[in-house]
Order: structure tokens, then C-alpha cells, then sequence
């Protein structure tokens, strides 16, 4: 069940925890032609779904890792491959994967009335409702989503945050939330500039 939840999001739970970039490098938005996407995911179906929500979000720029890689996404280490995505005109590498999953419990009490206690009345007003609508435990999950790019043509990392998505729910659109939380980001931060800026 883990690997199938590993990049659920709901875009209003999801938020950067932290980011880093390489101060010399600024992209133009839309400037790379090609890049390859990668979840980091062992059950082959999910890790599909992702790379291809992915690929979406970047509107026909996105090349999914399980079509160029093929079903060993560890050949990614290979150095013959770094050649073969330069040659081939991929620009970047985008790696997304799960580092952390913590849940939390919370009480919920139940519907209350200030005490009364002065009269029979009063503390039947305050006691009732909490006997008839008693609290609850709550577990909230929290996944942390590990975002990276390297540049191929630089031959290394150049940007990458930890998003934090609270009570995940959805696959269809986690992905695109996801990149979309860091695309902001991106921006904001002065990473990426919008051509003519």
C-alpha cells in the first residue's frame, strides 16, 4: 500500500518543507526541450501513473523514465546514459521520491456547553451533547516527497525541495499538484524566469 500512496497529494495539504538551488543557474521558463522524468518507486504500474502524470504536467516536455529507460530505472547510473540523453536531446532529469511518512494522532472532542454546574438543568445542557456526540482520534499522515533536477548538460543537481502533503488522498492528480506546489516555488525563488523577463 505504501508504494501506491507515495506520491498522493492534495494540492491545498501540500506545501514545501525546504528547497535549495544552484545560485549560478536560471532557467527561461519553457527553455528545456526534453526532460526525463523518474519516480522512484518499485511497483512498476504505480511508478507508470506517476511518470506519466508527471510528463503531463509538463505539457509534451516530459519523457517518462519506464518508455527511455525501460522497466530498470537504474540504468539511469549508467555513464553510457548520460551520453545517450545529451545525444538525444533530453536537457534535464527530474527524480521525485518518497523520504518520509510520520502520522499523528489528535483528540476531537466532542460537541460541548460551557459547565453549569449551579443547577440540575445547566449541567445536563453542558453534559449531554458530549454523551451524545462523543469526541474522536484522529490519525493524520503526513508524506514527504524528495523533488530533484539535475541539468544533463551540467552533469548535476541544480534544484531540489522536500514537499509535505498532509492526509493524502488521490493519485490522478497528485503528481501535477505535486509539480506544481515546486514549479511555484521555482519561480518565486528566481530559478526559473519567464521568457522576456
Amino acid at each position: 500500500m505504501l508504494p501506491l500512496l507515495l506520491l498522493i497529494a492534495c494540492g491545498s495539504n501540500t506545501h514545501i518543507v525546504q528547497s535549495w538551488r544552484d545560485p549560478n543557474v536560471t532557467i527561461v521558463d519553457g527553455s528545456y526541450n526534453k526532460v526525463l522524468v523518474i519516480c522512484l518507486i518499485k511497483d512498476e504500474g504505480t511508478r507508470r501513473v506517476g511518470e506519466d502524470r508527471m510528463a503531463m504536467f509538463m505539457n509534451g516536455r516530459g519523457v517518462e523514465s519506464y518508455r527511455y529507460l525501460g522497466p530498470d530505472v537504474d540504468a539511469i547510473n549508467d555513464a553510457s546514459t548520460g551520453e545517450r540523453m545529451r545525444k538525444d536531446g533530453i536537457d534535464g532529469v527530474v527524480i521525485m521520491r518518497l523520504v518520509d511518512r510520520t502520522k499523528e494522532q489528535t483528540y476531537v472532542p466532542g460537541a460541548s456547553y460551557p459547565a453549569y454546574y449551579a443547577s440540575p438543568y445547566g449541567y445536563y445542557g453542558y453534559a449531554y451533547p458530549m454523551y451524545a456526540t462523543p469526541g474522536y482520534v484522529r490519525t493524520d499522515v503526513n508524506y514527504f516527497v524528495e523533488t530533484n533536477l539535475y541539468s544533463t548538460k551540467k552533469e548535476g543537481l541544480i534544484w531540489t525541495s522536500t514537499t509535505s502533503t498532509l492526509n493524502p488522498t488521490d493519485l490522478g492528480n497528485s503528481v501535477e499538484e505535486v509539480m506544481q506546489v515546486v514549479y511555484d516555488k521555482m519561480i518565486a525563488e528566481g530559478f526559473i524566469v519567464k521568457s522576456g523577463q
